[in-house]
């Protein structure tokens, strides 16, 4: 009888959290959090505002648990990828397909692999420090998958290790922000292309009624055009 496959990302998901303490420090009061997997919910990322909080004392605590909560599930898919990363490192281009097999085996699809991996090869590049590996820990994890991927445009990166954005949400604006400039450019060079084009026929023009009146300037003129010309054409390659 065959077994059914199982899914390791699943088994260290449960054996990270099972029975895992969380100790840290909130004005020289120790705390300790204990929680199971099951308790912790999708995304911590909701529209909670934490400055509704009068109660100060509660605001940071909440925070703080909030916090705790991200890192314990960041580790886990830390790990995780780095197993993943490891092994398709060794064994992903063989070309048997028994890479891919093995990943089906597990349960784990193509795409999830490649995240966790993608996730994992940024915390390896970006988080060169102990710092920076807590701060990225400490992060909404659909924050982090967001920031991992490898079509990350390079300011969405820097904005999130400068400690810029701390979101998903943030991250989403900006990037949208980033898409509209980009969006905007090509008219804004179609548009400066087309001014200039008008400014030279009028210098044409121009030139044409001073050339009438004072035969002298025609070298003046030709050197003017010719300057024309040539900006236009510059101007043109960059279309």
């Amino acid at each position: 009888m065959a077994k059914n496959p199982i899914n390791v990302l699943e088994k260290l998901k449960k054996d990270s959290f099972k029975k895992k303490e969380i100790e840290t420090q909130i004005i020289e009061k120790e705390y300790k959090v204990t929680f199971i997997e099951e308790n912790i919910p999708q995304t911590l990322e909701s529209n909670f505002n934490y400055d509704l909080i009068n109660d100060i004392t509660m605001r940071k605590d909440l925070l703080s648990y909030e916090i705790a909560l991200n890192k314990a599930k960041s580790t886990y898919h830390s790990t995780a990828g780095e197993i993943l990363y490891t092994a398709n490192l060794k064994y992903a281009k063989n070309k048997n397909g028994i890479f891919t097999q093995w990943l089906n085996y597990l349960n784990i699809n193509k795409k999830t692999a490649e995240r966790l991996i993608n996730r994992f090869k940024f915390l390896k590049e970006y988080c060169v420090t102990e710092d920076l590996k807590e701060y990225f820990e400490s992060l909404p994890l659909s924050l982090t998958y967001e920031v991992s991927s490898p079509n990350a445009d390079k300011i969405l990166i820097e904005a999130l290790l400068n400690k810029k954005i701390t979101t998903r949400k943030e991250f989403l604006q900006l990037k949208n922000s980033i898409k509209d400039v980009s969006n905007k450019k090509p008219l804004i060079e179609s548009d400066l292309f087309n001014h200039f084009q008008k400014l030279n026929n009028e210098i044409s023009i121009y030139c044409q009624k001073s050339l009438d009146n004072n035969p002298n300037t025609k070298d003046t003129i030709e050197k003017i055009l010719n300057l024309n010309n040539e900006i236009l054409s510059l101007l043109n390659s960059l279309k």
